[in-house]
């Protein structure tokens, strides 16, 4: 792993984690609080992960609405595009 992080592709891979991954992980813990897992097993941690994401999307989802002069109804619409897949 160390000898593909020294090549020119794997630096620029690597760089673009930063921009990618280690934000929202950052927003996660700030902004939700969130410091480690509150359940045992890995279905249960799997569980309240995946509910850790569904609270971040809204919230994103909440803000973009309301940045737009949006209503209550605006955000019922976007979560409806969001979560029910066509």
């Amino acid at each position: 792993m160390e000898a593909k992080l020294q090549t020119g592709e794997g630096k620029e891979i690597y760089r673009q984690r930063k921009k990618i991954v280690e934000p929202v992980l950052g927003q996660m813990k700030f902004n939700l609080g969130f410091r480690r897992f509150h359940s045992r097993g890995v279905d249960k941690a799997d569980g309240e992960w995946t509910f850790l994401y569904l609270v971040h999307n809204i919230k994103k989802i909440y803000a973009r609405t309301m940045a737009k002069g949006g209503e209550l109804d605006d955000l019922r619409g976007e979560l409806r595009v969001a979560y029910n897949p066509a």
